[in-house]
This record gives structure tokens, sequence and C-alpha cells, in this order.
């Protein structure tokens, strides 16, 4: 991973795929399910509030 291709990413989807890899990658999918898991614990913890 290089910090000038992290700079001239155009978006957030072009970012993951220089970081995580292409969608459909094992580290992709790896990072995309915790992403998911994180998002849901969020929402279940504002909903207990």
């Amino acid at each position: 991973m290089n910090k000038e291709n992290i700079r001239n990413a155009k978006n957030f989807d072009e970012l993951l795929d220089i970081k995580y890899g292409k969608i459909g990658s094992e580290k992709r999918d790896n990072f995309e399910e915790k992403a998911k898991y994180f998002v849901i614990s969020e929402i279940l913890k504002e909903v207990r509030k």
C-alpha cells in the first residue's frame, strides 16, 4: 500500500480497493463482514438506549 495511491484515490470505493483489495477478494470480504457487524452493533446500542 502506497501513501501516494491513497492520496490519489478519487472516491471511497477506490480507497477500499487500494487498502483491502478488489470486491470478492478474501481480505475485502473480511473487512466488509466486520464493517457490517459493527454497524449492526451500533444500531442495537442506539435502540437499547
